[in-house]
C-alpha cells in the first residue's frame, strides 16, 4: 500500500513538472490545461471534469476545457458557452468541496448527468477568485480524501495558466492597437490635399475605435461658429439609424456652451444621450440625429516649436448610433493620439495649400512678366536702335555718346536675359514628368556643341567635344525632358565662353561610368575663388571676379542647372580656381535598357 502511494506521488510530481514546463514553454494554455485535465480524470478516476471561470454578471460558469461530457451537456447561446452555477449560491464555489454523495448534498447541482460524487475547488491568484476545477463520478464515494488534495494542487497550476492567459490576451490586445494606431496614423500623414487628408482621418477614428460615425469640423474662432468639414458612416455598421449633418453645415458656440467649453479646455469629453448634466442644446442635437453617445475630441496643434502654447483647430465627433456607450478611459486616450495626428496632418494641408497658391502667385506674375514686359520691353529697344541710327554722325563722332549707348544697350539686353531666363525657370517648375521620355543625351549633347560652335569661334576659342567608346558607338539613354536637359548643357556650354577670355579652350566632355552618365565642361577662363562657390547654384548669385565685370549676366543660369539635374535625379559639381579655370559637371541616371538578344539578367 506504502509503495502504491508512494508511486501515486510520482506520478503526480512528474505529471506537476511536465505541466509547469508545459506552461514555461508555450503560449498555448488551452492544450496545457487538456494535457493536465485529461491526466486528473485517469488520476483520480472521475467520469468527468471542467476547467470554468465565472460569467461577467454572475449567473453562470464558462467551460474552458470540459472532458468526458455526453454531447448534448453542455450547450451554447448567443455565441457563450456557459453552464450553470454548481451551487444556488455562486459563493460557495470559492470553498472546496468533497462531495461522496451528491444525494446528501441538495444544494449541489451536477453538470454530469449520472454524477453521484463530486469534488470541486476554486481557482485563485492572489486571493481573486478566477473559477473552479470541478471533477465528477458516476459512483458515490468515487473519490478519496486524498484526491481533493490534489486537485487542489492543480488548481494552483491552473491559476497561472489561467494568469498568463490573461496577460497574454492583453499583450496581444496592445500589440493589435498599436498596430491599428500605427496604420491610422499613416492612412492620416498619407495625402496633403484637404478632403482626402480629412476622409481618411475621420475613417482611421471610426476604425479604431468601432464607432459608427465620424464627424471633423472645422473650428473658426473670428465667426465663432464650427463648421462641418466631413462627416463618415462606417460602411460595415447594421442597426444604426443616425443622420449625419451636410458639409458645410455650422454650430454656433454661442448656443452651445459645452463645446466652447471644450475647446477652450482642449480636453476630450465623452457623453450620451442619457446623461442627466448634458447641456439641453446638446442634448437636442444628438436627438435630431438620433446620437446614443459621442467622444467629442479637439484638435490641437502647438503653435511653435518653442512655446506650450496651442490652437484648436476643431472638433472631431466620434458618435455611436447603436446603442448608448460608455467610452473607456484608454478609449479617450486613444481619440486624443489620434486626434494630435489628425491635427497635424490637417495644419500641413493648410501650409500645403498656401504654398500652392504662392506657387500659382509666381506663376502668374512670371506669366504678366512674359506679355507685359517682353513685348514693351522690345518696343523699347526696337525704337532705341532706330533712335540711334537716326544720329548716326553725332553718335559716332561723340566717344561719350557712343558709352552712352553702350550702356543702355547692356542694360536692355540685360532686361530681356533676365526675362527669359525667369520664363526658362517657371517652364522647368511647371513641367509635369508625365511629359518625360527616354532620350539619347550623347545626341543631344552633339547638337547643342555644335549650337554652340559659333559663339566659341568669334571669340577665338577652342572648343572640343570628347565622347566616352560608349557614347561614341551608340547612345546614351536617360529618362527626362529634353527641353530642360538642352537648357542645362548649353548654360554651362555658354558660362564657359562668356566667362574665358579670348582665344581661351573649352573641352566638353561626356562619360559612362557604371550606371551614370558623367557630363562636363572645362574652361581655361577667369575661374572662380573659393569663397564664392558655396553660393554659385543660389538664384541671382553671381561671382564677380576680377576681369569679369563687363560680362552681362542674370544669376539664373546655374540655378536653372541645378534644378534640372536634381529634378532628374543627378547632382551638380564645381571644380574652380581663380585665375586658372574651372570645370562644371553633373551626373545623371541611365535609363534600363532592353536586354540584348541571349543576354540574361543578372
Amino acid at each position: 500500500m506504502a509503495s502504491d502511494n508512494l508511486t501515486d506521488q510520482i506520478e503526480e510530481l512528474v505529471m506537476m513538472q511536465r505541466v509547469d514546463e508545459e506552461l514555461g514553454a508555450t503560449l498555448d494554455f488551452e492544450n496545457v490545461l487538456m494535457l493536465a485535465m485529461d491526466w486528473a480524470l485517469r488520476r483520480t478516476g472521475a467520469s468527468a471534469g471542467l476547467y470554468a471561470t465565472y460569467a461577467s454578471d454572475g449567473q453562470g460558469l464558462l467551460p474552458l476545457i470540459a472532458l468526458g461530457y455526453p454531447p448534448g451537456t453542455i450547450t451554447s447561446s448567443a455565441g457563450q458557452t456557459v453552464v450553470p452555477n454548481l451551487f444556488e449560491d455562486s459563493e460557495r464555489t470559492r470553498e472546496s468541496h468533497f462531495i461522496a454523495n451528491i444525494a446528501d448534498r441538495p444544494d449541489y447541482r451536477p453538470i454530469y448527468p449520472k454524477a453521484q460524487s463530486a469534488i470541486v475547488v476554486p481557482i485563485e491568484l492572489r486571493g481573486a477568485p478566477l473559477g473552479v476545477i470541478c471533477l465528477e463520478g458516476e459512483q458515490p464515494h468515487a473519490f478519496e480524501e486524498a484526491d481533493l488534495g490534489f486537485v487542489k494542487r492543480l488548481a494552483g497550476r491552473a491559476a497561472i495558466a489561467l494568469d498568463h492567459a490573461r496577460l497574454y490576451r492583453e499583450a496581444e490586445a496592445q500589440a493589435d492597437e498599436m498596430a491599428a494606431l500605427y496604420a491610422a496614423s499613416n492612412l492620416i500623414s498619407s495625402s496633403l490635399e484637404r478632403s482626402v487628408a480629412l476622409a481618411n482621418a475621420a475613417q482611421s477614428m471610426a476604425a479604431v475605435l468601432q464607432v459608427s460615425s465620424v464627424i471633423i469640423a472645422e473650428y473658426k474662432p473670428n465667426q465663432g461658429r464650427l463648421v462641418i468639414a466631413h462627416a463618415y458612416r462606417l460602411p460595415t455598421v447594421r442597426n444604426t439609424f443616425e443622420t449625419l449633418p451636410e458639409t458645410g453645415d455650422g454650430l454656433d458656440l454661442g448656443q452651445y456652451p459645452s463645446l466652447q467649453a471644450i475647446i477652450t479646455s482642449q480636453r476630450s469629453v465623452a457623453v450620451r444621450a442619457s446623461d442627466p448634466d448634458i447641456s439641453v442644446s446638446l442634448r437636442r442635437w444628438m436627438a435630431e440625429h438620433r446620437f446614443q453617445a459621442m467622444l467629442i475630441t479637439p484638435l490641437v496643434v502647438p503653435l511653435t516649436a518653442q512655446t506650450t502654447a496651442a490652437e484648436v483647430l476643431g472638433l472631431v465627433f466620434s458618435i455611436e448610433g447603436r446603442h448608448e456607450r460608455r467610452f473607456a478611459f484608454e478609449e479617450i486616450q486613444t481619440a486624443a493620439a489620434l486626434g494630435s495626428q489628425i491635427a497635424s496632418a490637417l495644419r500641413q494641408t493648410i501650409l500645403y495649400e498656401e504654398v500652392r497658391e504662392l506657387e500659382m502667385l509666381k506663376s502668374e506674375m512670371i506669366r504678366m512678366a512674359s506679355h507685359d514686359l517682353r513685348n514693351p520691353l522690345g518696343g523699347v529697344m526696337g525704337y532705341f536702335e532706330l533712335l540711334v541710327g537716326s544720329l548716326g554722325a553725332e553718335i559716332s563722332e561723340r566717344p561719350d555718346r557712343q558709352e552712352y549707348v553702350r550702356h543702355v544697350r547692356n542694360s536692355l539686353g540685360t532686361m530681356r536675359a533676365l526675362i527669359e531666363d525667369l520664363l526658362t525657370l517657371e517652364k522647368v517648375d511647371s513641367e509635369r514628368k508625365v511629359a518625360w521620355a527616354e532620350l539619347d543625351f550623347a545626341q543631344l549633347t552633339r547638337d547643342v556643341f555644335e549650337a554652340q560652335r559659333s559663339g566659341a569661334e568669334l571669340k577665338g576659342h577652342s572648343l572640343t567635344l570628347q565622347l566616352d567608346s560608349a557614347s561614341s558607338a551608340g547612345p546614351l539613354h536617360v529618362f527626362g525632358s529634353t527641353v530642360q536637359l538642352r537648357e542645362a548643357i548649353t548654360n554651362l556650354i555658354d558660362n564657359a565662353i562668356k566667362y574665358t577670355p579670348k582665344g581661351g579652350s573649352i573641352q566638353v566632355r561626356l562619360n559612362q561610368k557604371a550606371k551614370r552618365l558623367i557630363f562636363e565642361v572645362q574652361d581655361n577662363g577667369y575661374g572662380i575663388s573659393k569663397e564664392r562657390q558655396q553660393r554659385l547654384f543660389q538664384r541671382f548669385f553671381r561671382a564677380h571676379e576680377p576681369g569679369t565685370d563687363h560680362i552681362s549676366g542674370t544669376g539664373l543660369g546655374l540655378s536653372l542647372v541645378k534644378t534640372v539635374i536634381d529634378r532628374h535625379g543627378g547632382e551638380v559639381w564645381v571644380h574652380s580656381e581663380s585665375g586658372i579655370g574651372s570645370t562644371f559637371g553633373f551626373w545623371l541616371p541611365l535609363a534600363a535598357l532592353p536586354l540584348e538578344t541571349g543576354e540574361t539578367a543578372k
